[in-house]
């Protein structure tokens, strides 16, 4: 897509309330926006205006005496989490099709369904760079690129928006990894802020018009996000001219007089800081009256300008997972799968020719949609890739399966009969519970009984009457008899902490609050003999969760595998990672695929060398170790509800796949910007990496990638031809080239224009992305593809004039299919 300058254009919906001459103005739909909120913002009390700053859960406070309604707000970003509701690939899956337009679609989808849940606010997009591979959210996001998650994100929220809904870009801001997020302070450059970090944001607000910013739960150079008076005044209201609100996120507030005094409008989910006491503190002068004002004059201007005040609209049902939002489920999900490798000619399959498929691996019959934490939408249904797979064969074929091994993260209970609540006990199974209704374990239990296995879900409720929601500890004791010899993993997969004892020897020490968490040991056990387990639990605040199993080690998966796959003419092992292992609330502890998929893969190999490999995953995933044994390899990230069968259109041909990566696959985590400086201290990290994140660090050390930026097969070929670049008026430089299918199959490419600046006395990346289009091209079919680059596209953010730069001199011009491959240069003369 060109990079071009958007206008925002707020949307006028249509007025359902009518006004009498008796109505005061701020009621008035045909009165300006700015004189109806001045007119109710001094009709408002003091303590009126006060309790509109802090939240009741998922909304705001409504105020019944003058009418004003709610922000009736949902989570998240790839679909609605209210109910169940469709569930759409995730952010990183979105960026990876390079398609704005299509991701306008989706957001006008995803805010269909806000509307028919009744809902009015939506906390989405995320839109944090990919600074850190381990990151547990980057699956959320759209990936390593300022330029590219920009032009996403605003084609996202403009299509959210256009359905009255307001949006909400998050989170503001350098809010790049879980480890210790609700205390890091980022010690991160006003350059790389400007240049890397911001630019998205930037976007959002003043070519998307985004109606709500959540600041993040980090500290940036020293504030809390919810209290940088320089990120929330200075730049984002001030500088960027946001009129909209800024929201924390849930729990991101930790002072009452920094936040009110550094930009935050509304504290969320209640006002914990934010309440009548704000009233004492504007009585005594320390916070201004103008202050509280203008936080009431943007939760109003935005409920008027958006519609809320006029327009009370019900619930639709038939908005939420109809065929259309199916059908657009499945194109989004194809258009997002990235081909990284196809040797051989194996894809697409030839349905004459392969007339049996072995599907393979822990995620073949499983649907991995999403990530996990507050993204994680409950849907009616999803596909696998076993599914769609048998659905594109049907009659026509045979579908082998075998699962091979399963995901490590994936608890497998103890079979009950194993345990016994205690020595003197035996003839009775489960594990002895006993309940606290505090987070220490100390005193009487409220409740004492025996749980057959320990498998729970209390989502955000509790396991007891006679316990609380939140702020309860468990502690399991009894005896373990194995049937079998053996080495034995045991898991325990909790929200918050775990601790595991084996003879009262610590296995897992897992006790610290976080989101959904595996942590795994091992040990060697003999059949018949009794081990006292002892399993200790806490639940903080939250989802309350606690799985406890364990598995006897054996390659009986792996021959069962082989089998299936020699058996076939084809096998697709479909592996990675899961909800459990990327997700909010803490980041990955490695970038490897666990060993036993690594060893699944291999056993594969050598039953079928004509094997497919289909990752889901968020994130970058190191491979070195197996790449160079499997000839085809698919991303498939989380592809959304309809992975499966889109999945299926890939394999088979009736898609051709134009996906491409919006983050660098490294070779090792050595090789990465943020290696040495992750996680950082519990307190600080250093972005020492400063403008060179991504392909910019991997271009200016001279790393080679495993996969770089941008980067993504066809099965056809495209050529590009005769490059030329004009100056315009104002600075606007147009760069035509152009673009040809020399395939047999029609195909989109991604072409992506990248600028590559004079020397300079600062630092410069190599190249940096500024311009793309996605252009679908019939066989032999040629087109010339014309993208604009604006004066920002030449500009770099100088700290000592604090100011966005042109600097003279001859700009060069790189047109290329990748970060790494450049097919036509030309340059450019700036003065």
């Amino acid at each position: 897509m060109a990079h071009r300058v958007f206008h925002i254009a707020v949307i006028t919906l249509a007025f359902a309330a009518s006004s009498s001459a008796q109505d005061p103005k701020y009621l008035n739909p045909r009165a300006p926006i700015e004189d109806r909120v001045k007119d109710l913002v001094q009709r408002l009390t003091l303590e009126e205006k006060v309790d509109m700053l802090g939240g009741t859960g998922f909304d705001s406070k409504p105020n019944e005496r003058l009418r004003i309604p709610q922000f009736k707000m949902t989570d998240g970003p790839v679909g609605v989490r209210t109910g169940k509701s469709t569930a759409f690939p995730s952010g990183i899956a979105m960026a990876a099709t390079w398609d704005p337009a299509l991701i306008h679609r989706i957001g006008k989808a995803i805010g269909e369904e806000v509307v028919g849940k009744g809902r009015n606010t939506l906390l989405g997009p995320c839109v944090n760079i990919q600074r850190v591979p381990h990151g547990g959210r980057n699956f959320e996001s759209f990936g390593e690129d300022p330029f590219l998650a920009a032009q996403i994100a605003t084609e996202y929220i403009k299509g959210v928006q256009s359905t009255g809904v307001i949006a909400t870009v998050k989170h503001f801001a350098v809010n790049n990894q879980e480890t210790d997020r609700d205390r890091i302070n980022v010690k991160v450059s006003e350059r790389a802020l400007r240049e890397i970090y911001l630019p998205a944001f930037e976007a959002s607000v003043k070519e998307a018009g985004v109606w709500a910013v959540m600041d993040a739960y980090n500290k940036v150079n020293g504030w809390y996000c919810t209290a940088n008076g320089h990120l929330n005044i200075g730049i984002l209201k001030k500088e960027w001219g946001f009129k909209g609100v800024l929201m924390s996120d849930w729990g991101a507030t930790h002072n009452a007089l920094e936040a009110l005094n550094g930009g935050l409008d509304i504290e969320m989910p209640t006002g914990k800081f934010l309440n009548r006491s704000v009233v004492d503190l504007v009585k005594e002068g320390k916070v201004a009256q103008a202050t509280i004002d203008d936080k009431v004059s943007r939760l109003l201007y935005t409920m008027i300008a958006t519609g809320l005040f006029d327009n009370r609209r019900s619930a639709d049902p038939g908005l939420v997972d109809n065929p259309a939002h199916r059908r657009l489920n499945r194109e989004a999900s194809r258009a997002g799968i990235v081909l990284l490798k196809n040797e051989g000619g194996i894809l697409p399959f030839d349905r004459q020719k392969v007339r049996s498929i072995a599907v393979i691996g822990p995620n073949a019959a499983n649907a991995r949609v999403g990530g996990g934490g507050s993204s994680k939408v409950d849907f009616t249904y999803a596909v696998s890739p076993l599914e769609g797979i048998r659905n594109a064969v049907g009659n026509h074929g045979v579908v082998n399966y075998a699962i091979g091994c399963q995901l490590e993260e994936n608890i497998v209970p103890i079979d009950s009969t194993l345990l016994h609540p205690s020595a003197d006990r035996l003839g009775e199974y489960g594990l002895t519970g006993e309940y606290f209704a505090n987070l220490s374990l100390s005193g009487a239990p409220a409740v004492t009984r025996v749980d057959r296995k320990i498998y729970f879900d209390w989502e955000d409720g509790s396991p007891h009457p006679m316990i609380g929601i939140d702020s309860f500890s468990v502690r399991w004791t009894g005896v373990l008899i194995p049937h079998a010899s053996g080495n034995y993993t045991f898991q325990v997969a909790s929200d918050d902490g775990n601790r595991l004892y084996l003879d009262d020897q610590p296995l897992i020490d897992d006790w610290s609050d976080h989101g959904l968490l595996t942590s795994s040991a091992t040990a060697s056990l003999e059949k018949g003999r009794a081990y006292r387990i002892r399993l200790e639990y806490y639940e903080h605040l939250g989802a309350a969760v606690v799985q406890f199993g364990a598995t006897l080690h054996g390659n009986e998966g792996y021959a069962e595998a082989s089998t299936a796959a020699a058996s076939s003419d084809i096998a697709v092992v479909c592996v990675g990672l899961s909800s459990n292992r990327e997700s909010e609330g803490f980041d990955r502890k490695t970038l490897e695929l666990p060993a036993e998929q690594v060893g699944l893969i291999d056993a594969v190999m050598r039953a079928n060398p004509r094997t497919v490999v289909v990752l889901n995953s968020g994130a970058p995933i190191l491979m070195s170790e197996w790449l160079s044994k499997v000839p085809v390899l698919l991303e498939e990230w989380y592809p959304g509800q309809e992975g499966g069968n889109a999945l299926a259109d890939i394999l088979f041909g009736e898609a051709n796949p134009s996906g491409k990566l919006s983050c660098t696959f490294p070779k090792r985590w050595e090789d990465c910007s943020a290696y040495g400086s992750f996680p950082g201290t519990a307190e600080e990290t250093e972005y020492t990496d400063d403008i060179l994140v991504g392909y910019r660090h991997f271009d200016a050390r001279n790393i080679e990638p495993l996969f770089p930026f941008g980067f993504g097969l066809s099965y056809t070929k495209f050529v590009y031809g005769s490059p030329r670049v004009e100056r315009g008026k104002n600075q606007l430089v147009k760069v035509f080239f152009t673009l040809r299918n020399a395939g047999s199959s029609e195909g989109a490419e991604v072409a992506q224009v990248y600028v590559a600046g004079p020397a300079s006395g600062l630092l410069r990346p190599p190249k940096e992305l500024k311009g793309f289009e996605k252009v679908l091209l019939k066989p032999g079919e040629e087109k010339i593809v014309t993208i604009e680059l604006d004066r920002r596209s030449f500009a770099l953010f100088d700290p000592v004039k604090k100011d966005w730069v042109i600097e003279p001199g001859e700009y060069q011009i790189q047109i290329g299919a990748s970060s790494r491959d450049i097919r036509l240069t030309s340059s450019v003369s700036l003065p």
